[in-house]
């Protein structure tokens, strides 16, 4: 056959095509097709044929190129359901549902029945003796509308997935390193669109005063394929990035990538307030906890410890996320009610009489009031740890008398590791202990002072903790 018939060499302005299959056994068929198709230009891209003669050489063609847009396929060929048996190659076989068919026959006694028509998905069906010159340019123009519009509902659908995946993993994620993630996300668009994708860092820019909102999240686009817009990195300080894709994207496409990346920007700025908030409000009560047991002679190290190693804790039962933060900042404060104890008492070198006893317990209560005024969840949880971090498992503790599960778990976990942690210190009252003695003393008070499962977690992460320390083995 003449090559003509086999591909057209015409290039629309960008590279690109409409890759149109026509299939017939009539050569004259493929040349009268060619001779319309070649002045066929839609939304700046020109059309490309391929010619198969038979429904076997459309098959090879199928499987070699990608994104054929329309197939006008003829229905008797080698045999009289030759073009129905390639339609079902195609949806069934190939599980194409995007190709654009038309089915094309010389003879009338051919037509498809309308079942095939709707189970194949047949987008046309036309006789030869209809498509002159005119109809068959509005036949493919129209073809062509119908797949791009399906592509582009796809393409939409699959931004709109991963741009939901990717919030998720934001939203429900300990990210630390958001430009790394923001790169990866716009990889993965890009890859759906077909296109590549350059992020480029523009320079920080820094606040030196502060500012009570929070930073713009406005996208500055330009031309439909590059957008401007600021990463905040630390509460002052924000990067200037640029995203450029390398051809122009779709409305739609352009206001789902804006949608995600509004709500990104919007989380990472909520992120950072909200470390630096917890990190502002960690220092503030370090301060006011040192100053506490300063008031004893203790260390401010005491509390910093008692935090972390609560957080730790914590975590082997399950706690997680903002909770854990909470946590370590509620610990440090479970004695601040100390400040209400005269220091006579709180630093008296010998034991303590009944009545001046009677007054250091109340050190939990003075801390629990001081604490529960505060109507937010870091504070209820920290005064209920200041109320009841010397209750006991066995009923013997103060202020209440709690046994067992009557006593809070945070009361719990901070208890033991109140206790550990203090051991380890010189008071006034006594000498610091060895690391063998405060394990014995722990061990022998599993199930009298301690909660036997808080003990058991204990000891199970043990290395862990005394690493805090730097003990070595």
């Amino acid at each position: 056959m003449p090559s003509f018939l086999k591909k057209s060499s015409s290039k629309g302005g960008n590279g690109e095509f409409w890759k149109i299959l026509v299939v017939d056994d009539e050569p004259d068929v493929h040349a009268i097709t060619s001779v319309v198709a070649r002045d066929i230009e839609f939304e700046g891209k020109k059309v490309k044929l391929y010619s198969a003669f038979s429904s076997e050489e459309a098959r090879r063609i199928l499987q070699e190129v990608p994104d054929i847009a329309l197939a006008i396929i003829d229905v008797v060929m080698e045999k009289d359901m030759a073009g129905l048996e390639l339609v079902r190659y195609i949806r069934e076989e190939l599980k194409n549902p995007y190709i654009r068919l038309v089915i094309r026959t010389g003879q009338p006694g051919s037509a498809p029945p309308r079942e095939i028509v709707l189970k194949y998905d047949i987008n046309d069906y036309r006789e030869k003796a209809e498509l002159s010159s005119n109809g068959l340019f509005t036949m493919i123009i129209a073809r062509l509308r119908e797949y791009r519009d399906i592509v582009e509902l796809e393409t939409q659908k699959r931004l709109l997935e991963r741009s939901s995946f990717y919030s998720s993993v934001v939203l429900n994620s300990d990210i630390q390193d958001f430009e790394e993630t923001l790169t990866e996300t716009l990889d993965s668009f890009s890859n759906i669109l077909g296109l590549t994708v350059k992020v480029e860092k523009l320079g920080e820019i820094k606040e030196d005063k502060f500012n009570e909102s929070l930073p713009s999240v406005n996208l500055s686009w330009r031309e439909d394929k590059s957008v401007e817009f600021s990463l905040r990195k630390e509460i002052n300080l924000s990067e200037r990035i640029k995203v450029e894709f390398s051809k122009p994207l779709t409305l739609r496409q352009l206001e789902i990538i804006s949608i995600f990346l509004e709500r990104y920007l919007v989380t990472v700025n909520n992120y950072v307030l909200s470390k630096d908030l917890i990190e502002t409000l960690y220092k503030v009560i370090y301060i006011i906890s040192e100053v506490t047991e300063t008031r004893s002679l203790e260390t401010g190290e005491h509390v910093r410890r008692v935090g972390r190693l609560a957080k730790l804790l914590a975590s082997k039962f399950g706690y997680e996320g903002e909770f854990l933060e909470f946590f370590e900042i509620a610990a440090m404060l479970h004695d601040v009610g100390k400040i209400g104890i005269p220091d006579a008492i709180l630093n008296k070198p010998g034991k303590l009489s009944d009545e001046e006893f009677k007054i250091m317990k109340r050190h939990t209560t003075i801390g629990y009031e001081i604490l529960s005024t505060v109507d937010h969840p870091l504070f209820k949880l920290a005064a209920n740890i200041a109320l009841y971090h010397h209750e006991n498992w066995d009923g013997t503790g103060y202020p209440k008398g709690l046994k067992e599960e009557q006593i809070p778990l945070e009361g719990r976990i901070v208890s033991i590791i109140d206790v550990y942690d203090a051991l380890f210190s010189d008071r006034v009252y006594r000498p610091a202990w060895s690391e063998d003695n405060v394990i014995r003393y722990i061990k022998e008070n599993c199930g009298k002072k301690f909660d036997p499962r808080v003990c058991e977690v204990f000891f199970e992460n043990y290395e862990e903790i005394r690493s805090i320390y730097g003990f070595k083995k």
